[in-house]
């Protein structure tokens, strides 16, 4: 589904890489020095290994954050140059550098792309800096972080407003020493960067107690485990999961490991599955099995085996609970032993404990974890009593994904499905529809001479076709679900382009009456997709199955997917909703972008048929604040339920964070869905205003992300009288002067939801 960056490489084709302009950037005073710049030269470290393709060419990354070369391009924009290095919804990832010999250091730096000039494309949400003294033990010594705070301002950031910016990330006034020099990131869409820095200090490196200062895991050479952020929630009156991910050089051999957590008092393990345990033949037993060993202080220790192997965001998940008052704070620990005998340093995290306030489900919204499907919820611990109780009322499987009958997994996921309609949730199947179509040779595209194409033809109709057809009609009748969001990736972003030399296209294009070559690739799309939903319909209803919704990723009313899918002809009798798809809800800038791709569909659209595409961390981690900005974003623009891309991050601070969106707008719900989009609203001075009105009712979004309004903003609202505006989070009252005038305080939050009437 991500094809985002697959985009961004074939661009370039069509842009010019060579610039009459100077470069934006040149070194610094001392940077080619390498008696004050000690990284120079140095060879890089990696784990894992950076994965973005245009700027991984000619296998030089090793060397591409060393070599003293800056980005040259005058547009700024990194992701172009094989001498950047860049990773693709990377994750957290690890870099580091051997000095040669300790060394005093003052300064650790980087520079990264940022602005948001293409969607996903910011800088990091999370970093560390460290040091050591023989690669092993590895130390602190800064942190930058948006998660839970921001760091922007006190290092200097530009703010994202969409435009390409590289800033250097510093971690100044160190005084420290280092042999060995790391960095510890958290990745966003594509995160990149053209050079690093060590600057030698001018104190004495032998005065440095190393010692004072926090010891972390942290390897290039090695896997380790991390949590998605540098603290945990947990919720203490239903069970959510908390990812745990492995970083791992690339190449390093599956290895067998112990996992060791330890919980404080009043704080238990509940339930967990993952971590290289088991097989789909063989699974392993829940962590629920494992007893936990009373230790010192009222603490628990639960033990378990793994297998470490390649990179991943999702080793495993854990469920902690426990019967902590709601905002208690305290810490966790966890360690991981080697097959080797070595283990790494004892971790201790943050912890903050949680209670979800029952919150009821919506009767139309679509809100439900899209792409977290039944392999995972059958492993949640009642799944269907958490989704109930945080008020999601949509339950997701992907048919396709699901075993075939007899093999593991099958009947309890099957049975989940059933006891879910039956429960009254709305169910979403997703499909990756006609890719599934094989790669045989009169699937693709016919030259003339004698070769073929490496894509699916869009002309092609034969056999493979109408297995597919017959593949995606079958399940969704099993299924019977309410909505089918396919997502139909086929070419890239310039669409089936080997058509213009295929015979076959050729032929059916001088047969099809269409004056251009766009125009007829418009009818084959909607051919292909009125064919999908023609087969699903009577499939379903020779089931005895309600006739589904549909909408497919990334189609919306402002363009034509891939030039080839017209959404405007194919809206509303064969698709029911526009997807807009902007991942990256991170900065402040991304969050208004959301709202604004929302609202770009929903003013072409009958009704309130928007349900927007954002991931909940693949594409750099958030705290719960900035998911719930995006998400009110969504519903104040119009959309009437949410898309999510994938289930690998989901985590309890953003589950709390969606719960408490629900809670907002539930009272709601009917305004929402009846109501057009809010016009002739102003705001006198900085500050943004969104909403949705029916019947001279509101819902409105009052929002200052820059915090540039002193504290409050003034919007002036179309009325004719005074009116009361209602906070949908805390129940207060604000007047609506006759004039429309409303100054809505923001003192401690950066966005407020009302209710106007």
């Amino acid at each position: 589904m991500r094809t985002i960056f697959a985009i961004v490489m074939s661009f370039m084709l069509l842009c010019g890489l060579t610039h009459a302009q100077e470069p934006l950037w040149t070194p610094e005073p001392g940077d080619l020095d390498p008696e004050v710049n000690l990284a120079l030269g140095k060879t890089v470290s990696f784990s894992p290994q950076p994965n973005y393709g245009l700027t991984s060419a000619g296998d030089t990354d090793a060397t591409d954050l060393t070599d003293g070369r800056l980005s040259d391009r005058p547009d700024g924009k990194l992701w172009f140059q094989a001498k950047c290095v860049g990773y693709s919804y990377g994750g957290r990832a690890n870099l580091s550098l051997d000095l040669g010999e300790a060394e005093p250091i003052s300064e650790i730096a980087i520079r990264f792309q940022g602005g948001s000039p293409q969607g996903g494309i910011t800088g990091p949400t999370w970093m560390a800096a460290l040091v050591s003294d023989d690669g092993e033990t590895w130390r602190q010594v800064g942190e930058y972080s948006i998660l839970g705070r921001d760091d922007n301002e006190a290092l200097g950031v530009p703010r994202d407003e969409g435009t390409a910016f590289v800033h250097r990330f510093r971690f100044s006034d160190l005084n420290t020493r280092g042999r060995y020099v790391g960095l510890a990131f958290y990745c966003s869409g594509l995160l990149v960067s053209d050079e690093m820095y060590v600057v030698r200090g001018e104190h004495d490196a032998d005065a440095v107690d190393l010692a004072a200062l926090p010891v972390v895991d942290f390897s290039t050479s090695r896997p380790q485990m991390q949590l998605h952020k540098p603290y945990l929630w947990f919720t203490t009156n239903i069970a959510t999961p908390n990812p745990v991910g492995l970083i791992a050089p690339d190449g390093a051999e599956t290895q067998d490991v112990t996992i060791a957590l330890e919980l404080p008092p009043g704080v238990q393990l509940v339930d967990g599955g993952g971590f290289g345990r088991g097989s789909e033949d063989a699974p392993a037993e829940p962590l629920s099995a494992i007893e936990g060993e009373h230790i010192a202080d009222g603490w628990t220790r639960y033990e378990w085996s793994g297998t470490a192997g390649a990179a991943t965001k999702t080793w495993g998940r854990l469920f902690i609970g426990g019967d902590w008052e709601d905002g208690r704070e305290g810490e966790m620990r966890y360690q991981v032993a080697y097959a080797d005998g070595t283990q790494a340093p004892v971790m201790t995290v943050p912890i903050r404990a949680v209670e979800v306030s029952e919150t009821e489900q919506p009767d139309e919204l679509v809100v439900g974890l899209s792409w977290y499907g039944l392999g995972s919820m059958v492993s949640w611990p009642d799944s269907l009593g958490a989704f109930r109780t945080m008020g999601l009322n949509t339950i997701s499987n992907h048919a396709h994904w699901i075993a075939k009958p007899g093999a593991a997994g099958y009947d309890e996921q099957w049975a989940l499905w059933d006891e879910a309609r039956e429960q009254g949730f709305k169910l979403l199947n997703i499909d990756s529809t006609f890719h599934r179509i094989p790669n045989e040779p009169e699937t693709r595209c016919q030259f003339a001479d004698g070769t073929i194409g490496t894509k699916l033809c869009p002309s092609y109709r034969g056999q493979y076709y109408r297995a597919e057809l017959e593949r995606v009609a079958s399940q969704n009748a099993k299924a019977k679900p309410d909505y089918i969001f396919p997502d139909i990736e086929l070419w890239g972003w310039r669409g089936p382009t080997d058509a213009e030399k295929c015979t076959r296209c050729q032929a059916d294009f001088a047969e099809s009456g269409c004056e251009t070559l766009a125009e007829w690739q418009l009818q084959k799309g909607s051919e292909m997709w009125v064919d999908v939903v023609e087969a699903i319909r009577a499939a379903v209803a020779e089931a005895g199955g309600l006739e589904p919704e549909f909408g497919v990723y990334d189609w919306v009313p402002t363009s034509d997917y891939q030039y080839t899918w017209p959404f405007r002809r194919l809206y509303p009798e064969y698709l029911q909703s526009a997807q807009p798809s902007t991942y990256t809800p991170l900065n402040w800038f991304n969050i208004m972008t959301v709202g604004g791709e929302a609202r770009a569909s929903r003013e072409l659209l009958d009704g309130p048929d928007a349900l927007p595409w954002i991931s909940p961390g693949d594409a750099g981690t958030f705290d719960g604040e900035r998911f719930r900005y995006a998400l009110l974003e969504c519903f104040c623009n119009g959309a009437r339920g949410m898309n999510f891309w994938s289930g690998r991050v989901w985590d309890t601070e953003i589950l709390v964070a969606y719960s408490r969106v629900i809670r907002n707008l539930v009272p709601v719900e009917d305004l929402l869905l009846a109501g057009e989009l809010l016009e002739g609203a102003e705001v006198q001075g900085p500050g943004r205003i969104s909403g949705v009105v029916a019947d001279g009712e509101m819902v409105v979004l009052v929002a200052d992300y820059y915090q540039d309004a002193g504290g409050a903003v003034t919007v002036k609202l179309p009325v004719d009288a005074a009116m009361t505006a209602t906070d949908l989070d805390t129940g207060e009252t604000l007047t609506v002067a006759a004039d429309g005038t409303l100054r809505v305080p923001l003192e401690g939050v950066r966005a407020r939801v009302l209710h106007i009437m």
